[in-house]
């Protein structure tokens, strides 16, 4: 069976920046093996050594999700990677938080003021619970994209595997990464990631950073992740980190 398979932003310099990779397969398990054989540097990152797909990951065919590699594939379908956009802050040290500016030096604005203020009343609305989102650009246009915290169901499914609630982690809803990819398969960019930590500074967290990376690489390169503090309901502050090559590293972005 010939089928495709989706390839997203973070997993794309495996497949020389494809998004997409025609394999013959008839089924998820037999579509990854080939997507392996033929890119090498795949290994690893969807999958574990014993085969086993990622708890970070999750596969859709069809735009419908699938758990076992074992689903059955027909002719002309697609197959989707999705890797998870997570973290989490509270009870983790960190240093003060500090109000960011909305510039990268030299570069373009990080967050507009109303889309600070959309993400200010998301992060507020949602308490006690950590809010989440991505801002998408393309060509001068911009989109903010809300998206779902799911960390409370991953949790109440399995707790030993998402020990977190979505009160010290965020999980973006994987109906959420869908839409994401697909506004990045229409020309869109992650620009910013954000999220909120609930009575806990705007930090990036040990598990922020932990989850920005794949490989060891960041997940989105380009992206700006902004975090939001908010202290008893309110906004205490809002603090911008970029990935910087030579210190290998999240480092927060400068007034």
């Amino acid at each position: 069976m010939a089928v495709t398979v989706y390839i997203p932003t973070p997993f794309r310099r495996a497949t020389g920046n494809r998004d997409r990779v025609e394999v013959a397969a008839r089924d998820v398990g037999g579509a990854l093996d080939e997507l392996e054989r033929a890119h090498a540097s795949l290994k690893g990152l969807v999958r574990d050594e014993q085969g086993a797909v990622h708890r970070h990951v999750a596969l859709y065919v069809n735009g419908e999700a699938v758990e076992s590699l074992g689903t059955p594939l027909a002719d002309g379908d697609e197959i989707a990677i999705i890797p998870a956009l997570a973290g989490g802050g509270a009870g983790e040290a960190g240093g003060p938080a500090r109000v960011s500016g909305l510039r990268v030096p030299g570069v373009d604005v990080i967050v507009s003021e109303a889309e600070l203020a959309a993400i200010h009343g998301q992060a507020v609305e949602e308490y006690p619970f950590e809010a989440c989102g991505v801002i998408l650009t393309r060509d001068g246009e911009r989109r903010l994209l809300r998206c779902r915290n799911a960390q409370n169901e991953l949790h109440g499914r399995d707790p030993q595997r998402y020990p977190r609630d979505a009160r010290t982690a965020y999980y973006i809803d994987p109906k959420d990464l869908l839409r994401i990819g697909e506004l990045e398969r229409q020309g869109f960019a992650v620009g910013v990631i954000y999220h909120s930590h609930v009575d806990a500074g705007a930090y990036f967290s040990e598990t922020d950073r932990r989850q920005a990376l794949v490989g060891g690489q960041p997940a989105y390169p380009g992206a700006t992740y902004v975090v939001t503090s908010v202290v008893e309901g309110r906004v205490q502050a809002t603090a911008a980190f970029r990935w910087d090559e030579a210190r290998r590293d999240f480092v927060a972005v400068e007034p």
